[in-house]
């Protein structure tokens, strides 16, 4: 396996303590630089081990426009530990979300030379060199996201250039379909026609066209993704009949959901586009029976956001409360987290990550002892991309919301 060599490189720490010390096991900002300035990495998820941290990340390669699949693993203090895995040149195009279920690690990537076929990644335990590549039943090609459900299943996004369909469906961890169905994007239309660019731009040049895609489950409900579907950009609803029970329908691919949240019943946290704008609306109720649009939820832009940027919304109980964790990118090119109280709505604090080189977001979690993980791109010298991973403890972010 050829294994690629980084140099890895403490920036400043921007952290609330009242501890004379800090340890560096519990609160740390760091970057993964790379000898080489034709390196170029692409983090997608993080979860965390054992002992230590486990990155996806894509890797450009010399002989395909995709990136390759690296996997990365950190010891506690967040320092590369020399243990990684590039996947053959085969397997291009690595989705997230990166999941834990049990003791192994699941993620999607695609393999370039088989029609694009999606192939999930199963590693085993805390060893990147240990894993599997299993091809998920029901044919699935072009992989787009993949999320966790409450009964420890894979629900994958994908989509079938053959019947112009999104196809959302639940596996078993061994790849085995457990059910799902396939949505027309549009009688007569092709995915180039609604959104202006063809799937493989999605991959290959994600910064100018890439498109949000997610999927996941409301607890005990229906399950839901975002894709093409009625000629637009929609947030879709379903419980794997013929038709979805519902979707809020976007404005082509101009305007729709980056991000969303369940509440309960509902009730969402949402992040949205409109155009050039983005909006935040950390409560809302979304009756997707009835078919609305995104637009409906379009009132107040926030202009600290750079247009179109990524964002990801996670559920942290902090002290009494339970918030909603809202990141994206600002126009300034931060990291910024929003915090909603998630009974009353209210903002309860603000953190921003970045200050001279430029930062962009790529995954926000929170491990087993309740710290938040950040996983995103900065810029090295103004011009090399390179990794960096933050991560921020429980007590620092009762200080953010101010408890």
């Amino acid at each position: 396996m050829k294994r690629a060599i980084l140099l890895l490189s403490l920036i400043a720490l921007f952290v609330q303590c009242k501890d004379d010390e800090i340890d560096p096991k519990e609160s740390f900002t760091k970057i993964y630089d790379s000898f080489r300035s034709d390196h170029d990495y692409n983090p997608i998820d993080v979860v965390a081990l054992d002992t230590g941290y486990l990155i996806l990340a894509g890797q450009k390669l010399s002989n395909s426009q995709y990136m390759g699949v690296q996997l990365i693993k950190l010891d506690e203090a967040g320092n590369y530990t020399m243990e990684d895995e590039v996947l053959p040149e085969a397997y291009v195009a690595p989705i997230g979300d990166l999941v834990t279920i049990g003791d192994n690690h699941y993620f999607l990537t695609m393999e370039e030379q088989a029609s694009y076929g999606a192939r999930l990644v199963e590693v085993m335990g805390n060893s990147p060199a240990d894993y599997n590549i299993i091809t998920p039943g029901g044919g699935l090609t072009f992989p787009l996201a993949m999320a966790k459900t409450e009964n420890d299943e894979l629900l994958i996004l994908s989509y079938n250039a053959g019947s112009e369909q999104m196809v959302i469906s639940l596996h078993a961890t061994d790849g085995s379909r457990i059910g799902g169905n396939g949505y027309a994007i549009g009688a007569g239309a092709t995915f180039d026609d609604i959104t202006g660019s063809s799937i493989f731009d999605h991959y290959i040049d994600p910064e100018r066209d890439g498109l949000p895609f997610f999927c996941g489950q409301i607890p005990g409900g229906d399950y839901y993704f975002n894709g093409v579907y009625g000629y637009t950009m929609s947030w879709v609803f379903t419980n794997f009949g013929n038709t979805p029970t519902g979707q809020v329908q976007g404005q082509g691919a101009h305007g729709g959901m980056t991000a969303a949240l369940p509440l309960g019943g509902n009730s969402f946290s949402i992040f949205g586009y409109q155009y050039n704008d983005n909006f935040i609306n950390p409560i809302q109720t979304v009756d997707y029976t009835s078919s609305p649009s995104s637009v409906d939820y379009f009132s107040l832009p926030f202009s600290e956001f750079k247009s179109r940027t990524n964002a990801k919304i996670i559920s942290a109980d902090l002290g009494l409360s339970t918030y909603s964790i809202v990141a994206a990118e600002s126009q300034s090119r931060q990291v910024v987290l929003y915090f909603y109280d998630s009974t009353s709505g209210e903002l309860a604090g603000i953190h921003k990550i970045g200050h001279l080189n430029p930062y962009e977001l790529s995954s926000i979690k929170l491990d087993a002892d309740n710290n938040l993980m950040v996983l995103g791109t900065t810029l090295v010298s103004g011009r090399l991309p390179r990794i960096f991973f933050s991560k921020i403890p429980e007590k620092e972010l009762l200080g953010f919301v101010g408890q």
